[in-house]
């Protein structure tokens, strides 16, 4: 019996309060379920960092980007003043 088949049986399938799966004082077992969940949650922790790396390089991506559009801004509407200027002395 699988340690999902089991919780579902015993009633402990996602539920917070799990104490009815451990009912038995065998070591063996303890160790064992301990041992599983400290693999899970290795395995959680690097999926996590993963992601906060995705997220970090996504950031200074769109940094980057409104930056550029900053400054592309910044020149284009320095240009048109310009012209808008000279324009301006032209029709004198």
């Amino acid at each position: 019996m699988s340690i999902l088949d089991k919780a579902r049986v015993i009633g402990t399938y996602n539920q917070v309060n799990r104490a009815a799966q451990y009912t038995r004082e065998d070591p063996r077992e303890l160790l064992r379920a301990v041992n599983e969940a400290w693999t899970k949650i290795r395995t959680l922790e690097k999926e996590n960092g993963k992601k906060d790396a995705a997220i970090a390089e996504l950031h200074d991506k769109l940094r980057r980007s409104q930056i550029v559009n900053v400054t592309l801004t910044s020149i284009i509407t320095a240009l048109a003043f310009k012209g808008l200027e000279y324009l301006f002395q032209v029709m004198r």
